[in-house]
Formats: C-alpha cells, sequence, structure tokens
C-alpha cells in the first residue's frame, strides 16, 4: 500500500516526540542488491533487494525517474506499506520490518544504440548484477574488454560503469604467411582493418588506424607472436589490455586514439626455419660431425 510521503513529513512535523520515542530514522540508507536483466531493445527490468530493518525507515532510490510498472512487495510477494520520496533523490522509503523487500519496476530503452554499440551509462551507490541479452558474451565494461565465457551475468560493485557491447559481434579473419605456414589473426572491430603486416626481423606486427577513439581487439596465435606485448601508436606507448586463451590464442584490445600506424611488439617471433627443418638439420649436422670423426681415425 503506497503512503503519501508529503502526509509522513506532516506527521513528523506535528508530532516529533512520537516518532523520538519510537526511535526512528527516517531515510537511512538501505543495505541492497541491484538487479537487472537487459533485453534486446535495450529496455532494462529492475529489481532492487533491500535487506530487512526493524531499527529504521529505509530511503531506496531509483535508478532513473524515467521508469514504469512499479511494484514493492515483500521476498514472497505480498503487498506492503510504503511511500514514495520526491526532491532530488526520489525513490522508495520502506518502514521498519524484519522481511526483506523487493521493488521493482522497468525502464525502457536504458541501453542505446551509440555508433554500432550498445551504451549505457550507469551509475549507481549499491552492488549491481547485469544480465545481458542472452547471446551477448562479450562487452565492453568501462573500455576494458571482458568474455562472459559460462556465466549469465556479471556483478559490479559500487557501481560506476560505462556498458558496451553488439548483439551480434563479427569476426573478420586476416592470413599471414611466412616461409611455409599460415596464420590466422581475427579481429573485432567496428572500423574498416586495414591490413596486418609481420616484420618477422623485428618481431613485430602493423598495421593502420582510419578511425580514432574506436574498440579493437585482435586475436593473435603465440606461436606467431609471443606475448606479453607493447603496442606503439605512431611510436608513442599506449594501453593495452591482453589475456590468453585456452587455444594458446593472444586476445588484444587497444583503442587507439587518434589515426595512424599500430605495431605490436612481441617478445618472440615464428622462426625463420620451421620446427622440423631445423631438427633435420641438427640430425645432419651431427651425422657430418660423427663422420668427420671416423675419417680422422
Amino acid at each position: 500500500m503506497k503512503i503519501i510521503l508529503g502526509l509522513l513529513v506532516l506527521s513528523f512535523l506535528i508530532s516529533p516526540i512520537a516518532f523520538a520515542q519510537q526511535d526512528t530514522k527516517f531515510g537511512q540508507n538501505a543495505i541492497q542488491q541491484v538487479s537487472i536483466e537487459i533485453s534486446d531493445n535495450g529496455d532494462a527490468h529492475v529489481t532492487h533487494q533491500v535487506k530487512g530493518d526493524i531499527e529504521n525507515t529505509q530511503h531506496i532510490p531509483y535508478i532513473t525517474s524515467n521508469f514504469s510498472n512499479l511494484g514493492v512487495t515483500d521476498s514472497k510477494g505480498s503487498p506492503i506499506q510504503y511511500a514514495e520520496a520526491g526532491g532530488k533523490t526520489p525513490g522508495i522509503v520502506i518502514f521498519p520490518t524484519k522481511t526483506d523487500t523487493l521493488i521493482k519496476y522497468d525502464i525502457p530503452s536504458a541501453v542505446k544504440l551509440k555508433d554500432g554499440l550498445w551504451t549505457w551509462d550507469y551509475y549507481y551507490l549499491a552492488d549491481s548484477a547485469f544480465y545481458l541479452p542472452e547471446n551477448v558474451k562479450l562487452f565492453y565494461a568501462n573500455n576494458n574488454l571482458v568474455q562472459l565465457k559460462e556465466e549469465k551475468g556479471f556483478d559490479c560493485h559500487g557501481c560506476q560503469i560505462k556498458l558496451e557491447y553488439e548483439l551480434k559481434p563479427t569476426f573478420v579473419t586476416q592470413k599471414i604467411k611466412w616461409e611455409d605456414k599460415s596464420f590466422d589473426i581475427q579481429t573485432l572491430t567496428l572500423i574498416d582493418m586495414q591490413k596486418i603486416k609481420l616484420d618477422q626481423g623485428n618481431k613485430s606486427l602493423s598495421f593502420d588506424v582510419t578511425q580514432p577513439n574506436k574498440h579493437i581487439t585482435l586475436i593473435i596465435p603465440k606461436e606467431l607472436l609471443g606475448n606479453p606485448y607493447d603496442v606503439y601508436l605512431n611510436g608513442n606507448l599506449i594501453k593495452k589490455q591482453e589475456h590468453i586463451d585456452v587455444k594458446d590464442n593472444v586476445w588484444l584490445h587497444i583503442i587507439p586514439n587518434q589515426k595512424g600506424t599500430i605495431r605490436i611488439q612481441g617478445v618472440t617471433v615464428v622462426p625463420e626455419f620451421p620446427l622440423a627443418s631445423v631438427l633435420v638439420l641438427s640430425a645432419s649436422m651431427i651425422t657430418v660431425l660423427y663422420l668427420t670423426r671416423l675419417s680422422h681415425r
């Protein structure tokens, strides 16, 4: 049952002694966990699970004032008494109770399509669990690439996050050839990816960037170029993120802030001679050495 907050405040002004005797603190910050389920079209279904407090009145701010389908119940789904607060921090006011409270509502178009990425600049000072659309397994959190793998969602503690993702990311494969070997480098980006070049002598890969401030992810076989990497843009070292997957490929993520040439400096590189050739050559040298020794006896 909803109670108009204005009446509650009026009661406080008229009879402050009664409130003091009950030792009730109006508007205490709530202990809560927020759960957010995001649909394909960017709508968000929000649930605040608020821990019961038998001593204090609790104030739970809305994530945004633009919402619909508000519902406030106890943990079993039964309606409870509550008030709505306005002002600078609109939200729900819950009176002292020993049971947990569920506050649910929908935010239309919480995540908006911007330059090819679904984006949400989210800020809410409570732990928040995000559940992305079913097919989303890669996303960017504050410009860092994150893989969900088998997880259905992720937790954000705090929480201030710039969330970005594609519903159907497209990986493009480039082939790098060296001697008799061929390597596949996969790229994930919204820009037109230029040809990647191998400089075997300098243990590096390079390509040109035509659009700044865009996510670029490369999946590089370690056999081609071993990590850790240093990444340079026009000769200047830039920030990068890398990790190795189960197939021994390096996932490298960068966001160049200007046009120019990217150079990825590795610590090892594909050998000039294939391993089999090296082994055969070594065996031949041993045989020649052995025969030479025999000839001198």
